[in-house]
């Protein structure tokens, strides 16, 4: 009996992050698809506000990245669309900036030049497992930390919004 098998096994079983870590790049992943659910996001679009739900919006392509944050207990892997795609769905991908809205009231404005340069994520699960409001969901953008020393300065720190309600296009000035 050939034994490596068995020892490969063993050593990505009791190995974890050795091969079976989240990468710091968001990578295309498959889950099952949510149940078709109220709205939790609205996007104002050059015709209104466009409202979509958590199904609509993992609709646009989910991609995984495992990252550090700026508070340990919220590291780890999360899945989610691209905020690109998600801008690219509701016709604003060309915005100068974007103002995120949080359920609290808090907000930020991101920058086009970080969505293009990051593949920042819009997202929408961690662990597999859909946010809640009680683990800062049902959206949060997440920066991929991780992929670029310059996103561990505190600008981006803020932009992190979690809680997420709504986006809409701003003069980035």
């Amino acid at each position: 009996m050939n034994p490596a098998p068995f020892l490969l096994a063993a050593i990505l079983t009791c190995s974890p992050g050795l091969a079976l870590a989240a990468s710091a790049t968001p990578q295309p992943v498959s889950l099952p698809r949510l149940a078709a659910g109220k709205p939790v996001l609205g996007i104002t679009t050059p015709s209104g506000v466009r409202k979509f739900s958590l199904a609509e919006l993992e609709a646009a392509g989910l991609k995984e990245v495992g990252t550090k944050t700026f508070w340990p207990a919220d590291d780890g892997t999360y899945q989610g669309p691209l905020l690109a795609d998600v801008l690219k769905l509701a016709g604003i991908e060309n915005a100068t900036a974007i103002r995120v809205t949080a359920l609290d009231g808090f907000s930020q404005v991101i920058p086009r030049a970080d969505w293009n340069h990051w593949p920042l994520l819009l997202a929408t699960r961690r662990d597999g497992q859909p946010l809640t409001t009680r683990n800062k969901g049902p959206l949060r953008i997440l920066y991929p930390r991780d992929m670029d020393r310059a996103l561990e300065d505190t600008v981006y720190r803020l932009r992190w919004v979690w809680l997420v309600r709504s986006i809409e296009p701003v003069d980035g000035k």
